[in-house]
């Protein structure tokens, strides 16, 4: 199975739902952002709250399409 990158997400407490937070061509890039993340909380992109009390997963992006539609807003080229 081919990975196109990772996604990291976030998930609050209590909640089942994910919502992405960053889109990396490598592993080793989002597990570091992960890392930071556990220890500085980032701000939600929305509210500007820092996102306390969540936990923070990594999901690979194994299709093609998903690759497409994900990194299609992105300021620069993949």
């Amino acid at each position: 199975m081919k990975d196109y990158g990772y996604t990291v997400r976030y998930k609050k407490q209590g909640s089942e739902k994910r919502k992405i937070y960053l889109v990396t061509n490598t592993y080793d890039s989002a597990l570091w952002t992960v890392r930071w993340y556990e220890s500085h909380s980032p701000p939600d992109r929305k509210t500007g709250v820092p996102l306390d009390n969540v936990i923070w997963l990594i999901y690979p992006i194994t299709t093609y399409k998903e690759y497409r539609r994900l990194w299609r807003d992105c300021p620069f080229d993949p």
